[in-house]
């Protein structure tokens, strides 16, 4: 009786034991499954190349400008513009893709990937701005022989292939151009700036206006001395809000996406501000 008591006794042990074992490694398995997840639920990933945007300077930049339709000549004076203000700046690698005059690349699919190629993969950030009409699909692309649409899903991939993990800043000046402020565009390492919200219109210039309107009210924010990106977001709004409220339209619902990494961008060239003694 002692005997059997004994057997029974190890037998617990060794399922105790066994079953301890089976835990361990279940825990091991899960540790080393997961320690490749992204913590911040976003699919990207911070590699060891990655410029800090505290330490970019203009030189680091590189420009992609697009003007989508040549209805009006304020779309390509944007792109153009915007251009020419980066170069002042000091942001030598800037290609323009224009529809209703000569840029440096044609304004379609094509022509905007050429326009990342051409101007490289290795800067530490990107500027992708593109002006013109667009709708709930997306941008449209006038001078495009096949699909004249560039999609949320392709800009995506655009900016994926080029830009990588680098700061990053997408502007679209567009009717729906909220469409572009989806779940694949927003990552930690992008700023999105919107002129409208999904199924919102962005409205024109006055016939002696340069620009669209909110082309207008975002160039005046850089001239005035908007040091980051989300500081001429700011002060775009009431801009665009005045005018709309003179014109008696629907509201086009500026938005902005500011990714953890780059919320306090700087804009190329913008001054820093600097730490007074009080």
């Amino acid at each position: 009786m002692l005997f059997a008591s004994t057997r029974w006794v190890e037998s617990i042990r060794s399922v105790t034991i066994l079953f301890a074992a089976v835990t361990l490694l279940s825990s091991l398995s899960a540790c080393v499954t997961s320690k490749d997840v992204p913590q911040s639920g976003f699919p990207w990933r911070a590699s060891a190349d990655v410029v800090s945007p505290a330490e970019l300077e203009p030189g680091q930049w590189k420009a992609v400008l697009v003007s989508g339709s040549n209805s009006t000549s304020a779309y390509d004076a944007a792109a153009f513009d915007l251009g020419q203000r980066l170069r002042a700046r000091g942001v030598a690698l800037v290609a323009t893709a224009l529809t209703g005059s000569a840029g440096d690349f044609d304004a379609t699919h094509a022509g905007i990937s050429r326009a990342f190629a051409w101007l490289g993969d290795d800067q530490g950030a990107c500027l992708f701005f593109a002006s013109g009409h667009g709708n709930i699909v997306g941008f449209r692309l006038d001078a495009d022989r096949g699909d004249r649409t560039l999609t949320p899903g392709e800009l995506d991939r655009l900016l994926d292939k080029h830009c990588g993990d680098r700061p990053t800043v997408a502007i679209i000046s567009d009717c729906d151009a909220g469409v572009f402020l989806d779940s694949r565009m927003r990552q930690p390492n992008r700023i999105l700036i919107a002129a409208s919200a999904k199924g919102r219109n962005s409205y024109g210039a006055k016939m002696n206006e340069r620009y669209v309107n909110f082309d207008r009210c975002l160039m005046g924010a850089i001239d005035a001395g908007a040091a980051t990106w989300r500081e001429a977001f700011q002060r775009t709004m009431p801009c665009v809000q005045e005018r709309e409220a003179w014109l008696g339209v629907r509201a086009s619902e500026p938005q902005a996406y500011f990714g953890a990494a780059v919320a306090d961008l700087a804009i190329p060239g913008a001054a820093r501000p600097t730490a007074q003694v009080r």
